[in-house]
């Protein structure tokens, strides 16, 4: 994880021959070497904090290998690839020839977020967040100062400790995602929500609510042994129901699960 991931952090090597291997993004090609014959395969050789990659015999013909992220090889990857890109929207050269980044706009990136439920893209947000905020990218700074601020008035306070929510140490109960979902109603309309979120047929919800497109806008949430649902459904009567579904310490696959819920959520469209 860095403050500017770039290429997902990796390069990407393929094996050519005994004597070449090929690597994107290409810049780093002149950063590695092949030290011997590469009769069957490759196997990468590299040190934790450098980004000079090595190659020896080995049985690897494609491999992603993790790189160091610097603000050096950074600002090189950043003009290697946009440098024919001139003109677009979001990005210029200053007259120093340094790149400016500017930014999109919000939705752009919480909707791709939502629908592919992208926990990278999250993280990243949550650093972003405290950059803007306090002038630093930390997690716990960040999360604490939302926890004291914008929702200072949540009835039952969350345990929550990274922007992926990937982590087991996450805690948070179905009211305190109900409390949310209303907020973000509430400040941001409901009309931007269901342009976030995905309904019946689609991202996350592509196998699920299908005959619900369009009165569903929801988000799912997964790890082992536990699976989640919230957002927002409008009933057969036109009623707004706020929602949260937390099914946890089951056996079997997410799927059966999923299925139990989507039936229970029908019949309250249905009844309401």
């Amino acid at each position: 994880m860095s403050s500017f991931p770039i290429y997902g952090n990796i390069i990407k090597v393929k094996w050519v021959n005994s004597d070449s291997v090929s690597i994107v993004p290409s810049f780093y090609q002149s950063q590695s070497g092949v030290l011997e014959k590469l009769k069957t395969g490759f196997e990468v050789i590299k040190g934790f904090n450098d980004n000079h990659f090595a190659f020896i015999n080995g049985n690897d013909k494609n491999k992603e290998v993790p790189f160091t992220p610097d603000i050096t090889n950074i600002q090189s990857l950043l003009k290697d690839t946009l440098k024919n890109m001139i003109g677009s929207d979001w990005w210029i050269y200053d007259k120093t020839g340094d790149l400016i980044i500017h930014s999109q706009p919000t939705d752009s990136l919480f909707k791709p977020m939502m629908h592919r439920s992208d926990n990278f893209f999250a993280e990243q947000t949550l650093l972003m967040a405290s950059n803007e905020h306090l002038g630093f990218m930390n997690d716990e700074k960040i999360i604490d100062t939302i926890l004291k601020l914008d929702l200072k008035d949540i009835l039952q306070k969350p345990k929550w400790v990274d922007g992926s929510g990937l982590s087991r140490y996450n805690l948070f109960t179905p009211k305190s995602f109900v409390y949310i979902l209303n907020k973000m109603k509430n400040e941001f309309g409901l009309e931007r929500m269901k342009n976030i979120l995905p309904t019946g047929g689609e991202g996350t919800l592509s196998s699920y609510y299908k005959k619900d497109a369009g009165f569903i806008y929801a988000k799912t949430g997964t790890l082992s042994n536990n699976c989640a649902l919230s957002g927002y459904l409008i009933t057969h009567k036109g009623k707004l129901l706020i929602f949260s579904v937390l099914s946890n310490n089951y056996i079997t696959g997410a799927t059966p699960v999923r299925k139990a819920v989507e039936q229970f959520l029908q019949q309250l469209r249905e009844k309401y």
